[in-house]
């Protein structure tokens, strides 16, 4: 009996150390697989990729005579590779330009702000001229996994971006424009787009041939201006903030403008 009962014990033994390897064995599986997945890609800090630089920060003499301080920010990308670096020159050749013509005693924004957005590995880099005519908002995505820039038509077929959702947004607006006080309202037309369209695609031998272009598409129904900025929409400087919405910078009466589409 006794004996009977130690074979029960030892066989007793012996099956729960075959049980504990197999299941140990099954634990250790999920470990292996993950161990030989492929890795994901880096994730950034905004912080470490890019800063915002005081390019230029001093005073000046106004043509009409005032004392001003110039300030100007110029956004910079702290990655040592070719694609980042023609950006930088990009944004420093903006800085250096205006620069000069402080210099030369013209009459120039004494303000120059620059903002910078990280969504998904893509850097989307803005300075923003706060002067009338040919200056205006200058917007550029960066992949920073590729060290190479996105255009607009990129950047929208990447998030697969609808461009009715802009037209939307347009119409929006110019009904939430119309709703105000009159003494309240901003102009804002979709003709604007289609101006900043025309502006950003074509070049024109003389200023005459330009306003004949831009009057042909202003002249036709709304329904085909419509058709032709969803047409074009690649040719609209886009870019994304911080909640991730595309920013679309369209020409304005004065000066160029941010459209926020959600």
């Amino acid at each position: 009996m006794r004996k009977l009962v130690k074979w029960f014990i030892a066989s007793f033994l012996a099956l729960s150390v075959l049980v504990g390897c197999e299941e140990s064995s099954q634990v250790e599986k999920p470990v292996q697989m993950e161990e030989s997945e492929a890795p994901t890609a880096v994730k950034h800090d905004i912080d470490d990729v890019v800063i915002i630089k005081e390019a230029v920060h001093k005073e000046g003499i106004t043509p009409n005579g005032e004392k001003v301080i110039y300030v100007y920010e110029a956004p910079v990308i702290l990655v040592d590779k070719p694609g980042a670096q023609k950006i930088n020159n990009y944004f420093q050749a903006l800085v250096s330009d205006l620069e000069a013509r402080v210099d030369n005693g013209q009459l120039m924004p004494v303000k120059v702000e620059a903002k910078a957005y990280l969504n998904d590995g893509i850097l989307s880099l803005v300075m923003d001229v706060h002067k009338t005519g040919s200056e205006g908002i200058y917007a550029v995505n960066y992949q920073l996994e590729k060290d190479q820039e996105l255009s607009t038509k990129e950047l929208l077929e990447k998030y697969q971006f609808e461009p009715q959702r802009l037209i939307t947004e347009i119409t929006r607006q110019k009904e939430l424009n119309e709703s105000k006080p009159e003494e309240e309202r901003d102009f804002f037309s979709i003709d604007y787009f289609v101006d900043t369209i025309i502006t950003n695609s074509e070049e024109f031998p003389s200023q005459a041939e330009y306003v004949k272009r831009l009057d042909e598409i202003l002249q036709k129904p709304k329904e085909e201006k419509e058709d032709f900025v969803m047409e074009n929409i690649d040719k609209i400087k886009a870019y994304m903030n911080s909640d991730a919405h595309f920013v679309f910078i369209h020409r304005g009466a004065l000066e160029d403008v941010e459209l926020v589409v959600q």
